[in-house]
């Protein structure tokens, strides 16, 4: 240990190249996150039809819907689906929060033009942070429950429910294996017998 300072380690110390305290809280201006730049949405109705957009892709949609009947809470999916978008740069905390109803809404009508149950939030969870979340969306979860009992009416642009009228129902079972298409000309033994 070192007892006494020196000249020498005081120039030296001098010398090196450290961060100045607080410097590793904030990032480059030159290479800003995107959340750091402007968002890519400031309307509402633009950032809902780019959502719609994104919920109803092929890739997404089936595997959206198996969460949704597998008992995945629509407030958890749209948390997820609104969070990654303003990591991306979609949109900034405001209109994310906007953004929260009207999506589960649509995921809402998704999963009731395909026939299945969903959870509007999972009331089991007593974790203290789950607790004070449900405490700030209690009114949105309130007309969601409303809507799902029939007595309120859907908060989405009319645009937006006919597109949602016109998304094709999945004919097979969401939690069935995909079936592959399996050649008639098979090298197994069961096809060469003629089983």
């Amino acid at each position: 240990m070192l007892k006494e300072i020196t000249p020498d380690f005081i120039d030296y110390t001098s010398r090196m190249n450290r961060s100045v305290p607080g410097e590793g809280m904030a990032n480059d201006p030159d290479n800003p996150y995107p959340f750091e730049a402007a968002p890519e949405f400031t309307v509402q109705r633009e950032a809902l039809e780019y959502l719609f957009v994104i919920i109803t892709d092929e890739e997404r949609y089936v595997d959206l819907l198996t969460a949704i009947e597998e008992g995945v809470p629509i407030m958890e999916l749209s948390q997820v689906i609104l969070f990654k978008g303003f990591t991306e740069g979609k949109w900034n905390p405001d209109l994310m929060m906007l953004l929260a109803e009207p999506l589960a809404y649509m995921l809402m009508a998704l999963a009731e033009r395909q026939g299945i149950n969903y959870t509007i939030h999972n009331e089991e969870l007593n974790d203290e942070a789950v607790s004070n979340r449900k405490l700030s969306t209690e009114g949105i979860e309130k007309r969601l429950k409303e809507k799902q009992a029939g007595k309120a009416t859907t908060m989405l642009p009319e645009e937006l429910q006919s597109k949602i009228e016109e998304v094709p129902i999945v004919e097979q079972s969401l939690l069935s294996q995909p079936q592959e298409d399996q050649p008639e000309d098979s090298d197994s033994l069961l096809a060469q017998q003629g089983v």
